[in-house]
């Protein structure tokens, strides 16, 4: 993928041309941040449960994610952000169906992986 530039104003910085990677959703802050707060973040990626007791559970959202001006810790390469969503009380029915939202949540993480690691060599 081809990277493009994006032109923001900082608190710290000024006005300053980041490489933005394709992947990157493209969305800014309306307002001026500091240079440690830009990110890209990909599209989220979510996984749920279909069960009799409460219907459709959230169980995970995932995006890859990458803040190359971090000044604590520093982040060289993309990394999976992830949400885990489920709070529940489930009846003893349930859990089976909740046993496979859990495997789409293994999946899903794993899709994620791999593409953050794919991305590792098309850094901006």
């Amino acid at each position: 993928m081809n990277a493009r530039t994006v032109t923001l104003e900082t608190l710290d910085h000024g006005l300053i041309t980041v490489p933005e990677p394709g992947w990157c959703l493209g969305e800014h802050p309306a307002t001026p941040c500091y240079r440690s707060d830009i990110t890209h973040n990909s599209v989220t990626v979510k996984a749920a449960a279909q069960t009799d007791r409460h219907g459709l559970v959230p169980l995970l959202q995932a995006h890859i994610s990458h803040a190359p001006y971090l000044e604590l810790h520093s982040e060289p390469y993309p990394v999976v952000s992830v949400q885990l969503d489920c709070v529940e009380d489930f009846i003893a029915e349930d859990i089976p169906q909740l046993l496979e939202g859990l495997r789409s949540v293994e999946r899903v993480l794993t899709f994620v992986a791999t593409e953050a690691i794919r991305l590792r060599g098309e850094r901006p």
